[in-house]
Formats: structure tokens, sequence, C-alpha cells
């Protein structure tokens, strides 16, 4: 089989394309011929060594394949069906330990990831892909669309509530797609008017240029007749936090989704944020429970979540070069198999 593989996150000049013996699945595992991978900024920022030296390893958070060999022991699940390895991977239980969670991170430090055309996975790990899904669309699941189910779930917004999200791509992408099909108005922020005229046809409400209107949280205001947002998803920003917090009604919740420009100096005022009763809760990914959960619930919907662009398995490192650039509208997927 090939994968792509990181050598100590030198950027992708070192990232190599290299043919490995098939991997054999242990007790307990199953082997997944991989169909489709999402590629994501994180992918990125690990091959450039962002988040310290991986050493040798195969990158890639989230992806679908379909099950190939059984280990011994495996119960529940066929040869044939389709499935995604969970992207916390040891995120199995009710509660997890910050040390599980860099351990078993797929494409992360210590573990390896999607970007293959065969993988190891845990059979207590895996989650089934909702039937409707093409491979590609299947393929956003895992990270994106998991970080955004858990971040409406934080505040479980009502019918006719108010959510913003800030810029289309992504997580944020995902959230429009769950918030609509939730029943709550969403309010799309981006620089670019292309980007939220595409938001408004997938079902934003209204939508705000924030490069002329930087103090957007008056808008939100205003959009929503003074009461302000019940959830905000934040992208991690210097210059954002403070906006967010300023958008919500009291008692509302900010989703912090990312770290963008993460900054010991963000701006946020205590009293503000003590005196409406705000919440701030970090969305990162999510447990099997939560996965499976989002699974049924596309599953029923009919959500399709939406892909830009899908790339061939050999132009890896043209997919990640341009993942800084945040061009797209939709997800970027890699094609395996």
């Amino acid at each position: 089989m090939r994968a792509w593989v990181s050598y100590g996150g030198g950027g992708l000049q070192q990232l190599q394309l290299e043919t490995r013996s098939l991997p054999q699945p242990g007790p307990g595992q199953v082997r997944l011929r991989m169909r489709a991978a999402a590629v994501a900024l994180r992918d990125f920022k690990l091959v450039g060594g962002a988040y310290g030296d991986a050493g040798v390893r195969v990158p890639g958070g989230e992806g679908v394949g379909e099950i190939e060999a059984l280990g011994d022991g495996v119960e529940g699940w066929q040869l044939g069906q389709r499935a995604s390895p969970l992207f916390v991977h040891g995120y199995t239980a009710e509660r997890i330990t910050p040390e599980a969670i860099a351990a078993s991170s797929l494409g992360g430090l210590r573990r390896d990831g999607c970007f293959a055309e065969a993988m190891l996975a845990d059979a207590a790990a895996l989650v089934a892909v909702p039937p409707h899904l093409s491979d590609a669309a299947a393929a956003t699941l895992p990270f994106a669309g998991l970080t955004a189910w858990c971040a409406l779930r934080s505040a479980a917004p009502a019918p006719g509530d108010w959510v913003v999200v800030q810029g289309p791509i992504g997580v944020m992408l995902a959230a429009l797609q769950f918030a609509h099909a939730a029943g709550a108005q969403v309010i799309v922020t981006s620089k670019n008017d292309d980007k939220l005229a595409r938001a408004r046809a997938a079902g934003a409400a209204q939508t705000i240029n924030y490069q002329s209107t930087p103090e957007w949280a008056a808008a939100v205001r205003e959009i929503t007749r003074g009461a302000g947002a019940s959830l905000v998803l934040d992208p991690g920003g210097t210059q954002t936090i403070a906006q967010s917090l300023q958008a919500l009604r009291p008692g509302g919740t900010c989703a912090v989704v990312g770290a963008l420009g993460a900054s010991p100096e963000l701006g946020v005022s205590l009293p503000w944020l003590l005196g409406h009763g705000l919440r701030v809760v970090g969305c990162n990914g999510g447990s099997l429970a939560e996965h499976r959960a989002m699974a049924g619930a596309v599953s029923k919907s009919g959500i399709v979540p939406r892909v830009e662009r899908v790339w061939p398995f050999e132009s890896l490192p043209e997919a990640l070069a341009a993942a800084p650039k945040a061009e797209q509208f939709g997800k970027v997927v890699l094609q395996i198999g």
C-alpha cells in the first residue's frame, strides 16, 4: 500500500509518498481500505512542525474507509462496511485525559492518520457512515463536522434562536448547516462578499462583512433587535473573541473552535463576561457517543456536507499548500480509493 509520510515536521518538501507493507489488524482492530480523507489547516501545520516534532508520521485527521480485515474478537462490524475512525481515537468513554487526547488524535504527534491507502483502527472507535453520503462528503464529518456538532450542542439553540458563525468554511460551514437544520437563524460573517452570498444560499438568515463592519457585534445586536445571539462560534482569534462575547445575549455561549490567533492578550472584558452570565467553551472534535449522535442526525436530516474540491491522492502536497489560504467555501478532500 502507499502512504504519505511526514518526517519530523520539516514542511511540505519532506513529505514523501512511500510504499509500505499492508498492516495486519491485531485483536480488537480492523483494517480500513481508505476511500477519502479531508484536508485541513491542521494537517498543513502538523507537516510544518507547528505542534512539535511528530517524528515519522502519516498525517490526516479525518477520513472514511471500507473494512477489509477484522482482528480477533471484533464484533458488530462486517467486511465491506463503510466506517470513519474517531478523530480522538481514545475518546470512547465519557471523559478523557489531556494525555490521552495527545496520544490518540489521528494524524497527530503520536498516531498515524488517514493519508494512506490502508490504516488500522480500533473497532471500538468506529462510526458507521450515513448511507446517503458520498465518500468525499463523509470524510468531512470526523473532525470539522463533529466540532461543529459539539459547539451547537453546547448551547442547544432552540428554533428561532440566533447563531453566529465566522467564515463559511470548515467547522463554521458545518455549523451553519446543523444550525439551519435545527431551525435556528444563522448570521455569517466574512470579508468575502461572494462567500457571504453563497452562505445565504446555504441557509444563512443574515450576513455581515466584518471588513467593512469591524465592530460587527453591534450589527448582530441590531439584527437581533437588541437581544443578542444565543451562540457564537469563534475561531480563536485575538481580534474576534471580544466581538464574539459582545454579540451574545445574557446567558449566551461562545464556542471556541480553533486557535486562529491565540494570544495571551485576547481583550476579553471580565466584567462583561460576568455581568452577562456568559459561557465560553472549547470544542475540538468530540467523543464516540457524540460522533455517533451526529452521524445519526445527519442520516435523519439528509444533510450533505459541502465539498469544494476533490484532489487525487498523489496531489496531497498541492492540497496542503492551499490550506492556509482558506479560499474555498466548502471542504477540501483527498480521493484515495
